[in-house]
């Protein structure tokens, strides 16, 4: 039986997964979780799979056996948390982690806060976003910058087909998707000058 496939002709379409809207030209896979219907980009169908959820069309074996690796793969994540927890200090190493994080002080000097900004994007979902983007149109334009005061920074990622804007928070060690489109002239004014560069997976790093 034929894969059934999600268009994007007629309206944008999101991936379920990792939260991409996918460009035109793009096909969202169909699964199924239960009764629920999930839009999947093609680089997520494995961890849709992983989730347990069901490509459309897929032989009832199929789908049996992917319930059953996702339950080994369940067993084996709580098993390793519950090890982790019974290792020496090891309650103590997360209470330390959420404590730094809470003490964190802003960088003082701006390089020190779009370097922060940076080193949160990276650490965030979001290079899975650009990933994605990256492969289909090569390496993009990214501007990082502050808003209107030291605490947050955005970062602009562009390319002719689409952009998008992400926004740092400093003091709560976050990054948040702002905005996306798909075309430049959706921008305000001309773009400055490129002040960093993203890798093949998406992550940033500032110029030198």
């Amino acid at each position: 039986m034929a894969t059934r496939q999600l268009q994007t002709s007629q309206q944008p379409v999101t991936c379920e997964v990792c939260g991409r809207r996918l460009l035109r030209g793009e096909h969202a896979a169909a699964f199924r979780s239960g009764s629920g219907l999930h839009a999947v980009c093609e680089l997520c169908t494995v961890r849709a799979l992983g989730e347990g959820w069901v490509r459309e069309g897929a032989p009832v074996a199929d789908a049996l056996a992917t319930r059953s690796v996702r339950a080994r793969s369940l067993v084996g994540r709580l098993r390793a948390r519950l090890d982790d927890s019974h290792a020496p200090g090891g309650g103590d190493r997360v209470e330390m982690s959420a404590s730094e994080r809470h003490v964190r002080a802003v960088p003082a000097d701006q390089r020190g806060q779009l370097a922060r900004a940076v080193t949160l994007f990276n650490a965030s979902e979001h290079p899975k976003t650009l990933f994605g983007v990256i492969r289909s149109l090569g390496a993009p334009y990214v501007r990082v910058g502050p808003v209107h005061d030291e605490v947050l920074v955005e970062i602009l990622v562009a390319w002719e087909l689409c952009w998008y804007r992400f926004e740092a928070d400093l003091e709560g060690d976050i990054v948040h998707r702002r905005a996306q489109g798909y075309e430049l002239t959706e921008l305000d004014g001309e773009l400055a000058e490129a002040n960093a560069a993203a890798d093949p997976d998406g992550r940033l790093a500032l110029a030198v």
